[in-house]
């Protein structure tokens, strides 16, 4: 599993709004995430995202279990080399900044390969972290 988390200086009503912006990714992000772009009108459990991310294009199922709520969003990406990803994005109230959010976002692995992750995915905590910060700057720029 992948764990990272960042806190920022703004409501998480605010920071998740700035986060599901998915068409202004390129003003602020132009890293790990290339694309994310719902494939339907809403952002309800079962609809789904297109997602390009580093060199990797898939469509991902927003869960049933969680779905887009106010402090979290998530999806579960398809099995990809025998590796599949229930990634979760959360917008907490920050219990260290007051007013501000603790952003944490995490993939946790599943499929017969789930193993290499800890091989092969050394560098993505910090492609993670890369995107939290940007996200930060955005939302506190604002």
């Amino acid at each position: 599993m992948i764990h990272t988390t960042i806190e920022i200086d703004r409501a998480p009503e605010v920071v998740r709004k700035v986060f599901l912006d998915f068409s202004s990714y390129h003003e602020w992000h132009q890293d790990t995430v290339k694309e994310i772009k719902p494939l339907s009108d809403s952002l309800a459990a079962g609809n789904k995202v297109h997602c390009e991310m580093l060199d990797l294009t898939f469509d991902a199922v927003i869960t049933p279990e969680k779905e887009n709520s106010s402090t979290m969003f998530q999806w579960q990406g398809p099995p990809v080399a025998g590796i599949s990803g229930l990634h979760t994005f959360s917008f907490e109230p920050s219990k260290v900044t007051q007013g501000g959010t603790t952003f944490v976002q995490k993939e946790e692995f599943s499929g017969a390969m789930a193993f290499l992750m800890r091989l092969i995915g050394w560098s993505m905590p910090g492609k993670f972290d890369g995107f939290n910060t940007d996200l930060k700057k955005r939302v506190e720029s604002l």
